[in-house]
């Protein structure tokens, strides 16, 4: 690892990680804005290791797709093929890119009948609609079920805001817009409505256009709330194909067009009967279609996959119910069942010289009962949650997660947290009729993580946090046998520090570094997973200009493609900035810049970026 890197490292070393917490005695930093924590349905943070994006963060940030917000979160590992709608990766703590469950307003969006196992697109989601980004880093299957056994990225839609219009446009045809609005039509009813679309040209071989539609509508009693949600997204890419090495080695060079079409409506219901009894309702519908015509890959150093056309359909209906009860002010206790079916199906061809059919039915029912309780004694605060699934031609799994946390002063408390979980296998693994196997196992995990987090003068929060995750049961193709198995086993380890500071009222600062360690049985080789990565970030504000000044920087790491089989890719530092000017009350000018210094960065093996980009746009809010 080169020098700018290992200093890099040592600044970071000395920084340690942020977490709000709900609870009044524990540290709070003026500067930093106290946020809710989706990963519990108790009104509490759960124990544990958290990060949130504010919207004010994501304002300041002004990112032109959700991927470049998810690179700004601390211990997030994103790596994209190209930069106009490649495929996407996203790894929490070492785990695999399908084990994070990615959820919208808490609805699950993950696709299982992709061939990344379950893996979400994030070019369904556009930033101008996001109110904030939880990530919760750790296990925490108990609450949310399966996917869910390396971490939860929950984006939260915005609910209100000023009419707002904005334009962008940059390097590489880009051009992003969007209207946003809300309207308190009464003292009770609310509605809002977004709009938005990106389009980026790099060349004939990588285009994105995207296009969004919400609409989120509230109703709020003093003991009824009732929220809908309507989300409706299209995207058309072209690009080159996973492992095809890009424009360095793809054979042939002919892009993939990838068409894909995501709605979602979801309903939630709250009544509180007593102050200390509540009922909650959340009824949710996802239906996703996706056409992909892939122009297949030569024999490389590993062997090449055939042209194709297929299309894909996956629908999921989940009805959650559950009650919250206070049993003190020192207990709560949450009691609730989960119904989910969901549908895939794929149909079209492998070109072998002759159409071969990929065509395959799948659907799924799973049950599930689940409970929750959390309790305070003195400096103690204990958290744990059990899970019963019933999943429809798989055994029964119970899963069970603990905490505890420890307040030592009013400025320093430790926690530690253990979690079971399991993922089942997807719909792509299980019934693909090539590569399909029906016997397979769901994915197992155990994991741990204990840390502390502290603050100095009222200005300063930092922390640490060791982790341990064993991952069991991997699911993983077979050439020879030509078919899924399950037979990884894989143990990830590592520490997360950061701080953020507030400097002064107008510059404030946050650092972030992850160190990973990953053991895997079999000389399994696991891509894309960076030793050391990590994050700087420096906001200032001066008159009437808000700046963000910002440094990701990872290790090398191992990556692989058809052409060259497995290659160590060199690490990096980015630099990059965003500039908001206020004319007046009501106008803005904005400037970004990604890879300032026309650093090459390489996150898959071909697919290589090294030229400075810049997009200037206007905000206008009424």
């Amino acid at each position: 690892m080169s020098l700018k890197y290992v200093v890099l490292a040592i600044l970071s070393a000395t920084l340690i990680f942020h977490k709000t917490y709900a609870t009044q005695t524990k540290p709070n930093i003026s500067s930093i804005e106290v946020i809710q924590v989706s990963g519990s349905r108790l009104n509490e943070d759960p124990i544990g290791a958290s990060s949130v994006l504010s919207r004010e963060q994501i304002t300041r940030i002004n990112p032109a797709s959700t991927i470049e917000l998810l690179a700004r979160l601390p211990h997030v590992d994103v790596a994209q093929n190209g930069n106009a709608g490649g495929l996407s990766y996203v790894s929490v703590r070492g785990g695999e890119f399908n084990f994070t469950l990615v959820t919208i307003d808490g609805i699950a969006v993950n696709d299982t009948t992709n061939s990344r196992g379950g893996g979400f697109d994030f070019n369904q989601i556009n930033p101008a609609s996001i109110e904030r980004i939880e990530v919760y880093r750790g296990g925490i299957n108990t609450i949310y079920g399966g996917d869910a056994i390396s971490g939860v990225i929950n984006i939260v839609t915005r609910d209100t805001t000023a009419p707002t219009l904005s334009f962008e446009i940059g390097q590489q045809e880009q051009l992003n817009a969007s209207a946003t609005a809300s309207l308190q039509l009464n003292d009770e009813l609310s509605t809002l409505a977004s709009i938005s679309t990106r389009n980026k040209t790099v060349s004939d071989f990588e285009a994105l256009h995207s296009e969004q539609i919400l609409l989120k509508t509230a109703y709020q009693k003093s003991t009824f709330n009732l929220t809908g949600l309507l989300t409706y997204n299209q995207t058309d890419v072209n690009g080159f194909s996973e492992d095809s090495g890009a424009s360095l080695f793809a054979n042939p060079e002919a892009p993939e067009q990838r068409n894909s079409k995501q709605s979602i409506v979801g309903l939630s219901a709250k009544y509180a009967y007593k102050p200390e009894l509540s009922f909650n309702i959340n009824l949710s519908s996802l239906n996703r279609h996706e056409k992909i015509d892939n122009p297949g890959i030569v024999d490389g150093v590993f062997s090449g996959i055939p042209s194709s056309i297929i299309t894909s359909k996956y629908e999921r209906i989940e009805l959650d119910v559950f009650s919250t009860i206070s049993v003190s002010n020192t207990t709560k206790t949450i009691v609730g069942s989960t119904i989910r079916h969901q549908d895939g199906s794929n149909r079209g061809f492998l070109d072998f010289g002759f159409p071969l059919p990929v065509d395959y039915d799948f659907s799924q029912d799973i049950n599930s009962i689940y409970i929750e309780t959390k309790h305070q004694v003195r400096n103690w605060t204990f958290e744990a949650s059990a899970r019963y699934d019933s999943p429809e031609e798989f055994a029964d799994e119970t899963t069970y997660r603990f905490g505890a946390e420890y307040l030592l002063n009013q400025n320093t408390h430790f926690f530690a947290m253990v979690n079971q979980g399991y993922k089942l296998p997807s719909f792509f693994a299980l019934a693909h009729p090539l590569v399909g196997n029906s016997e397979l196992k769901p994915e197992l995990s155990n994991n741990f993580e204990a840390g502390f987090i502290s603050q100095f003068n009222q200005h300063i929060q930092y922390s640490i946090v060791f982790f341990k995750n064993q991952f069991e049961n991997l699911v993983d193709f077979d050439a020879e046998l030509f078919t899924n198995v399950n037979r990884n086993n894989v143990d990830t380890t590592g520490v997360e520090l950061d701080i953020n500071a507030k400097l002064s009222n107008a510059i404030s600062i946050s650092a972030d570094m992850r160190y990973l360690e990953i053991e895997a049985e079999q000389d399994i080789v696991l891509r894309k997973r960076p030793k050391i990565s990590g994050n700087l970030r420096l906001d200032a504000t001066y008159k009437n200009v808000l700046t963000t000044l910002f440094v990701d920087f990872r290790d090398d790491f191992i990556d692989s493609s058809i052409a060259t089989g497995f290659v160590r890719l060199p690490g990096y530092a980015s630099l990059g900035a965003s500039v908001k000017l206020n004319l007046q009350k009501q106008l803005q000018i904005s400037f970004n810049v990604e890879n300032a210094l026309g650093k090459k960065i390489e996150d898959a093996v071909g697919f290589v970026e090294d030229n400075v980009e810049a997009r200037i746009g206007l905000i206008y809010q009424f």
